[in-house]
């Protein structure tokens, strides 16, 4: 697009012809459309050197500059554009732009235009013939005038770029001499011109195309590598999120929810920059996550602020006008997870699109429920399945981590065992299943009596275990106080037959680094301390 954003002027004289009426027969000029008959340029060598300059590049900006600059220097125009024509959408988007006398062509800085707004500009993408309009004409389109008047130009020659039968552009020849007009023979080689630039705009188009495939499936590929390296949850969900966005050039963020039992749960977030994104506390259940959670189905929004999902979304009352995408992430039949990309603008998810993120959420959901399974299992290994309290191995490495961390920060720490006041005459009295639902209940009662820092395991049998972080024996001896004090008020199974039993629990303590600095020497100093208190009260 030339040297200045196109505009309508508000005030015509006369309202332009609608697309459709343009392109009738009648309206179609005889002194502004040219068919020059096989073109005889003047200099045959001068015109295969441009054709040779114009065919050489290989990137479709490079051709359009190539292409711009030879139109002009072959011919005696002062300025030349390249423009690329969708004519889906019918937008007409600047390629390059070369003026006489530059060393090369102007940098591409404009936005693009709808082609309904100029009708000669879309008669001539329309019709595939070229036209010369005049700043003098009186019937010139007010539009074209102010662009005309913006470059200084007396005349202006639109040229149709075309390949395989179709029109994908437009070149635009600007003469600022008032007396002078472009001749046959120069129109003639222009259009030879771009006969040559249209050809080798496609070809420079599939070769683009042809390498961002490639480059997409290399980031499927460098996707699989990665979700394949790692059984860790954080580390898959950064990884389907990081390659997500590499797939998606003008997405805002993307975000994942996990799906179990029904329940949808936050996974992580992504900005486009590379930041963490908002964590969402919960899912509206008619939104969007939710419907693709419950259809399996992948929903693509183009336009957000159009659609009824979006209606009352705030980001759409704060100005967002983009698109959006959600993909269910299934294994087999089952869905496991949902990935949402949201995009900045208005955006077309053609086939070649959904199919490529079709194919990283099916990669997605296998590493999602590989890691979850991982999860699982590791969790299951250190935890025990009576109590859920952590196991035995979990308290003896947390131990050992933590004898780390207190020597490194030099910072005591205490270590408890409880071991449960006459349990063994309530298997007796009541059976193991009450025994059971007991110190089922003792380990929520303890769960509910210490600090979220604090570690509670199962030691074994009817003994349990804490780690105290930054605690001293006196400061345990009051958590211990008030554990009693919860277990005597807590409801047991028995309590509705002899509500005159009440539960309790002894303890033993040592302090790191006071009592030991190993942990075989601080368990057995604990466990001296609860035996002695034991064999005291009996």
């Amino acid at each position: 697009m030339p040297a200045q954003k196109r505009t309508k002027n508000s005030e015509r004289s006369t309202e332009p012809l609608k697309a459709t009426e343009a392109l009738k027969p009648e309206n179609l000029r005889d002194q502004e459309i040219f068919f020059p008959e096989k073109p005889q340029p003047g200099n045959p060598v001068a015109l295969l050197d441009a054709i040779a300059a114009i065919s050489s590049p290989l990137n479709t900006h490079h051709v359009a500059q190539a292409a711009a600059q030879q139109v002009v220097l072959f011919s005696e125009a002062e300025v030349c554009t390249i423009s690329r024509w969708d004519p889906q959408e019918n937008t007409v988007t600047l390629w390059a732009e070369y003026r006489r006398g530059e060393s090369k062509a102007s940098p591409v800085a404009y936005l693009p235009y709808s082609a309904s707004d100029y009708p000669k500009t879309e008669q001539v993408l329309r019709t595939g013939l070229p036209i010369k309009l005049h700043i003098k004409d009186p019937t010139l389109d007010e539009g074209e005038r102010i662009l005309m008047k913006g470059l200084g130009a007396s005349a202006l020659l639109m040229i149709p770029l075309e390949a395989q039968g179709k029109t994908i552009g437009l070149i635009e020849v600007f003469e600022k001499q008032v007396e002078r007009d472009f001749s046959v023979e120069e129109i003639a080689n222009i259009r030879v011109l771009a006969e040559h630039a249209g050809i080798s705009l496609e070809r420079a188009l599939l070769l683009e195309e042809a390498e961002r495939r490639a480059a997409d499936l290399e980031v499927i590929r460098q996707a699989s590598i990665k979700l394949t390296s790692s059984l860790d949850q954080q580390q898959v969900f950064m990884a389907i999120l990081q390659s997500a966005l590499l797939l998606s050039p003008d997405a805002l963020d993307a975000h994942i929810f996990t799906i179990q039992d029904g329940e949808i749960s936050y996974g992580a977030s992504l900005w486009a920059d590379g930041k963490p994104g908002p964590a969402y506390k919960r899912v509206r259940k008619g939104g969007l996550t939710a419907r693709v959670a419950r259809s399996g189905k992948t929903i693509a929004i183009e336009q957000v602020d159009e659609h009824p999902l979006f209606k009352d979304s705030e980001w759409v009352k704060n100005g967002w006008k983009g698109a959006i995408i959600s993909l269910p992430l299934k294994t087999g039949t089952a869905t496991v997870g949902v990935m949402n990309i949201a995009y900045r603008n208005k955006q077309e998810f053609s086939e070649d699109r959904l199919r490529l993120l079709g194919l990283l959420s099916d990669q997605a959901a296998i590493a999602i429920y590989n890691a979850s399974l991982h999860d699982f299992v590791k969790h299951q290994a250190v935890t025990d399945p009576l109590t859920l309290l952590a196991n035995r191995r979990a308290f003896s490495d947390r131990l050992e981590e933590e004898i780390r961390r207190s020597k490194r920060y030099e910072h005591p720490f205490t270590l408890v065992i409880l071991d449960i006041n006459g349990f063994k005459a309530i298997n007796d009295t009541f059976g193991h299943l009450v025994g059971d639902k007991v110190l089922q209940q003792i380990a929520v009662c303890l769960m509910d009596s210490v600090r979220d820092t604090d570690f509670v395991a199962r030691y074994g049998g009817d003994e349990f275990a804490l780690i105290l972080p930054e605690t001293s024996k006196e400061q345990a001896a009051v958590l211990i106080n008030k554990l009693n004090h919860n277990l005597r008020k807590w409801k047991m199974p028995w309590s509705e037959t002899n509500p005159l039993l009440w539960m309790s629990a002894a303890s033993g303590a040592a302090s790191f680094p006071e009592d030991a600095l190993v942990s075989e020497e601080l368990i057995a100093a604990a466990d001296e301390v609860l035996y002695s208190r034991k064999n005291h009260t009996q």
